[in-house]
C-alpha cells in the first residue's frame, strides 16, 4: 500500500511538473522516443490484426549504474541574506547603491540627514561640561570636611594604641613564664615517652627471650629423641655385627650418629640453661624501668600544677589590660562613627553630582551612536537583491526586535545558493544528509547542477492536504548565472549500484499459474479431461478452472489465474460442473507460481524466464536468466490502439 502510495504521488508530481511547463503532451512524445533510442532500437513497422502499424522495438542488456531517485521542484535562495533596516528615523538625503549592486562589507549604503541629530548633540555636552563642574565643587567640599574630621580620629586611635600596647605587654611576660613551665613540662613527657618506650622494649625483649627459652626446650626434646634413637641404632647395629650380619664400618657410622646426637644434646642443654639465666635479667631490667617511671610521674604531675597556678595569674593580669583596651576601642568607635556619619552627608552631594554627570555622558555617548547610525553601511559583502527606496524618503527605526517596519534592502551572498524544496513524507525514509542532488532548471536547460543535501527539517507541514517536510539542498560550487527565485526540478539520489546488468523495464512479463490437485478418489466417472469446473470453498465463493488430466484418484485443474481470493496450500472445497455440484468436501492441494520473463528477439522470439532485483521507472537489474548484450522485445506502441509484446 505504501509504495502504490508512493508511486501514485510520484506520478502526480510529474504530471503536475509537465502541466506547469505546458509540455505535457511533447515530453510524452519525447519520451517514447528517448526510450527506444537509449534502450534498444528500432526494427521495422509490422502491421497488426486490424491493420494498425506498429513499431517493433528492440531493447538490449547492458551494463550500466542503477539510481532510485526522489524527484521534487524547488526554489532558489541564498544561503546567506541579510535584511538591512535602519536604527534611527530620518530622510534619506545620500543613496549610494541600487539594485544589483555588488557591496562589500563596510561599503557606506545610504546616508540620512543628521542635523536634528546634531543638535541633540550640542545640548548633550553643554550638559556634560555643567554636571562635571559640579561634581569639581563637591569633591573640594569633602576633602575640606575630611581634615577636620582626620583630627579627631587621630586622637582617639593614639588612646586605643596605648591601651593595646600595655595588653601586648603583660601577654608577653606571661607567656615568657608560660612557656618555661610547659618547656620543662614537655622535656618530662619525653622523657617519659623514652621512659615508656624502653620499658616497652624490655617488655619485649623479655617475651622474646621467652619464646626464645620454648625453641630451645623444644631444641633439647628433640635433640633427647635423636639421642636415643642414635643409641638404639648403635646397639642394634653393634648385635648384628657381633653377629656377622653387618660390616664394622655400618657399625661405626652408627657410634659417630651416636657421639654427634650426643654432642648436639649437651649443646641444647647449655643453651637452654643460659637463655633461662637471661630472662631473670631482664625481669630485673624491667622492674627497673618500671620505678623510673614512676618517679617521671610524680615530677611531671608537679609541673603541671605549677603551669595551671601560672595560667590563672595570666588570666587576671590579661583581663584588667583587656577591659582597659575595650574601653579605648569602645571611645575610638564612637568617633568613628560619628566621622563616618558626618562624612556620608559631605559625600552625598558628591555621589549625586558624579551620578548626573555619568547620565550626561551616556546620554552624549547614545546621540554620538544615533548620528553614527545615520550612515548605514553595508552587514556583509553581497548583492543587493531587493531595494524600493529614493532620496527624500522617510525611514522609520527598525532597532526594536519587535519592530513590524520593512527592510530598507536586502543584501544576499550569491556565492553559496540553496534549493528549499518540500518532500513527501512517504519518501523520508530514504532521505539523508549528504546524498548527491542533481538540480536542472527551465532558464537553462539541458545544464545539470551538482547538489547535496544539506539539512532536512524535523518537522512536517501540510501542503496541498499532504505532510511534507522542508529540505534545504546546498548547490555546488554555485555558478553565477543561477540567481534567487529561480524554479528548479531537482533528483535526489537516494540509492546506487555500479556495474550492474540493467534490462529496459518495458521488456519484463510476469505470468502466474494456479494449479489444483484434488483427491476425488476412483469412484468419480463424471469429471474428464479439458471439462471446466468450479471449485467452490466453505466460505461461498467460487473459483474457475479446467480439468488438464484425470488419474489415480486425482484431479488436475488448472485454474485462471486472474481471480482473487485463492491461497496456496492443503484446502476443502466442493467440485462444480455446469453450476451442479458434482463433489463435496474434496480435500485439495493449491499451488501459485508467479513468473518473470521475457522475449528474447530472434527470427522466433524465445520466452526466457529471468529473476529480477530492484527496479526503478526505466530499468530493472537482472539477477540471473540474460547474459549482458542480449536482445529483448519492448511493448509495442500502436496508433490508435491497445499496446503489445514485440511484433506481432
Amino acid at each position: 500500500m505504501i509504495n502504490f502510495q508512493k508511486t501514485l504521488i510520484k506520478d502526480r508530481m510529474r504530471q503536475n511538473k509537465l502541466k506547469k511547463n505546458g509540455l505535457l503532451a511533447i515530453l510524452s512524445m519525447a519520451l517514447v522516443v528517448g526510450l527506444t533510442t537509449s534502450c534498444g532500437e528500432k526494427r521495422g513497422a509490422t502491421a497488426n490484426k486490424t491493420g494498425a502499424q506498429t513499431e517493433k522495438r528492440v531493447g538490449v542488456v547492458k551494463r550500466g549504474n542503477f539510481q532510485e531517485r526522489i524527484s521534487a521542484t524547488g526554489n532558489l535562495e541564498a544561503l546567506v541574506e541579510v535584511e538591512v533596516k535602519s536604527q534611527v528615523e530620518g530622510e534619506i538625503v545620500t543613496l549610494a547603491v541600487d539594485e544589483g549592486d555588488y557591496v562589500q562589507a563596510d561599503d557606506i549604503l545610504l546616508k540620512l540627514d543628521p542635523r536634528r541629530i546634531i543638535e541633540e548633540r550640542r545640548q548633550a555636552e553643554a550638559n556634560v561640561d555643567a554636571a562635571k563642574a559640579s561634581v569639581t565643587q563637591a569633591e573640594l567640599n569633602t576633602e575640606l570636611k575630611r581634615a577636620q574630621l582626620s583630627t579627631r580620629l587621630s586622637k582617639a586611635e593614639a588612646d586605643y594604641k596605648i591601651a593595646e600596647s600595655n595588653l601586648d605587654a603583660v601577654k608577653a611576660e606571661s607567656s615568657s613564664r608560660l612557656t618555661a613551665a610547659e618547656t620543662d613540662i614537655q622535656t618530662t613527657k619525653n622523657a617519659l615517652e623514652q621512659d615508656n618506650l624502653s620499658l616497652e622494649q624490655a617488655r619485649l625483649a623479655l617475651s622474646q627471650a621467652k619464646l626464645t627459652l620454648i625453641d630451645n626446650e623444644t631444641a633439647l626434646k628433640s635433640a633427647q629423641v635423636n639421642q636415643d634413637n642414635a643409641l638404639s641404632e648403635r646397639d642394634r647395629n653393634k648385635d648384628l655385627f657381633e653377629k656377622k650380619y653387618v660390616a664394622k664400618r655400618t657399625l661405626e657410622e652408627a657410634e659417630n650418629r651416636l657421639a654427634n646426637a650426643e654432642s648436639q644434646y649437651n649443646s641444647a642443654k647449655q643453651r637452654v640453661a643460659a637463655q633461662k639465666e637471661s630472662i631473670e635479667s631482664q625481669k630485673k631490667a624491667v622492674k627497673a624501668k618500671q620505678s623510673i617511671i614512676e618517679t617521671r610521674k610524680t615530677t611531671l604531675k608537679y609541673q603541671e600544677l605549677n603551669l595551671e597556678k601560672l595560667k590563672e595569674m595570666r588570666s587576671a593580669q590579661e583581663k584588667r589590660s583587656q577591659l582597659q583596651l575595650e574601653i579605648a576601642k569602645r571611645q575610638m568607635e564612637e568617633v568613628t562613627l560619628t566621622i563616618d556619619q558626618e562624612q556620608v552627608v559631605a559625600d552625598q552631594s558628591k555621589i549625586i553630582a558624579e551620578a548626573q554627570h555619568l547620565r550626561n555622558e551616556s546620554s552624549l555617548e547614545s546621540v554620538k551612536e544615533r548620528l553614527e547610525w545615520t550612515t548605514i553601511r553595508a552587514p556583509i559583502s553581497g548583492t543587493i537583491t531587493l531595494m524600493e527606496l529614493e532620496v527624500g524618503e522617510i525611514v522609520t527605526s527598525g532597532r526594536s526586535a519587535f519592530s513590524q517596519s520593512p527592510p530598507l534592502m536586502t543584501i544576499s551572498d550569491l556565492s553559496q545558493m540553496v534549493v528549499k524544496t518540500y518532500i513527501n513524507e512517504v519518501d523520508m525514509e530514504q532521505l539523508q544528509v549528504d546524498q548527491v542532488v542533481e538540480i536542472t532548471s527551465d532558464t537553462y536547460k539541458g545544464k545539470i547542477y551538482q547538489g547535496r543535501v544539506m539539512e532536512i527539517s524535523p518537522i512536517g507541514v501540510e501542503r496541498e492536504n499532504i505532510i511534507s517536510f522542508e529540505v534545504m539542498i546546498e548547490v555546488i560550487d554555485s555558478p553565477p548565472e543561477l540567481k534567487p527565485g529561480m524554479s528548479t526540478d531537482i533528483d535526489i539520489i537516494t540509492y546506487e549500484e555500479k556495474n550492474v546488468l540493467l534490462i529496459p523495464i518495458e521488456a519484463v512479463q510476469s505470468e502466474t499459474s494456479i494449479t489444483a490437485v484434488a483427491q476425488i478418489g476412483s469412484g468419480n466417472n463424471q469429471l474428464k479431461t479439458d471439462q471446466a469446473i468450479q471449485l467452490k470453498s466453505l466460505s461461498g465463493k467460487s473459483f474457475n478452472g479446467k480439468i488438464s488430466s484425470v488419474q489415480s484418484g486425482q484431479l488436475l485443474i488448472n485454474m485462471d489465474a486472474g481471480q482473487r481470493g485463492l491461497r496456496p496450500g492443503p484446502q476443502t472445497f466442493a467440485v462444480l460442473s455446469n453450476g451442479r455440484q458434482v463433489a463435496d468436501g474434496i480435500s485439495t492441494a493449491v499451488s501459485i507460481k508467479r513468473d518473470k520473463y521475457v522475449m528474447v528477439d530472434g527470427d522466433s522470439p524465445t520466452r526466457t524466464s529471468v529473476k529480477i532485483g530492484l527496479q526503478n521507472e526505466v530499468d530493472a537489474i537482472v539477477l540471473s536468466g540474460l547474459q549482458n548484450g542480449a536482445r529483448v522485445l519492448l511493448k509495442n506502441r500502436t496508433a490508435g490502439g491497445p499496446g503489445s509484446w514485440g511484433a506481432r
